[in-house]
């Protein structure tokens, strides 16, 4: 066994106590330098945001321009197609009208038919719809074109017909080409 003096107990407690001291103020000191590392965090990342922040405005406006200029692109594109797409339909009426005149409106009436056949798929069965004035000049065509009836329609004017295939139709009249143009230009057509 082993006899521990009292002053020897009281140097192992003050050794334990000046420990235990130096480890709270060691920690102490660690806490201390987290808040300051914290801090000084804290103060740079505020720092970056409001940077950041401040180049977001001009970033945001470069941005908003590009955009105005893809719109503005695409705008200038489309204005200039539906131009050519009204020009088409302008030029296709000029010649409708400037071929036709009013002792001639057969002949006019042939080359428009003629042009529809040739737009619309081949088919077995074409039908064409013309006036009364124009049924006889129509049928001699007709004749020349594979499986096509004539049919006369008195709800037609002369100069105008209708044609219909399997595959579809089309309205040959120079009231149907200034609908199309009409729709081109974005006009209520009564």
């Amino acid at each position: 066994m082993r006899v521990v003096k009292a002053g020897d107990v009281t140097v192992v407690r003050d050794a334990r106590v000046a420990d235990r001291t130096a480890d709270l103020a060691a920690e102490a000191e660690r806490q201390q330098a987290l808040a300051a590392a914290y801090a000084a965090g804290f103060d740079d990342g505020l720092r970056r945001a409001v940077a950041q922040g401040s180049e977001a405005a001009p970033r945001g406006a470069a941005a908003l321009e590009a955009l105005l200029a893809q719109v503005s692109r695409v705008h200038a594109e489309e204005v200039a197609a539906t131009g050519r797409t009204v020009l088409s339909a302008a030029v296709d009426v000029a010649r409708w009208v400037l071929r036709h005149e009013l002792s001639d409106s057969t002949r006019s009436l042939l080359l428009r038919l003629q042009e529809s056949a040739d737009a619309l798929l081949p088919s077995p069965h074409t039908r064409v719809l013309v006036s009364a004035a124009d049924a006889d000049t129509v049928r001699g065509w007709a004749e020349q074109q594979r499986s096509t009836t004539v049919v006369v329609d008195p709800s037609l004017a002369p100069g105008d017909a209708s044609v219909e295939t399997d595959a579809g139709s089309i309205d040959v009249s120079i009231a149907a080409a200034l609908r199309i143009a009409c729709e081109a230009l974005d006009v209520d057509v009564p």
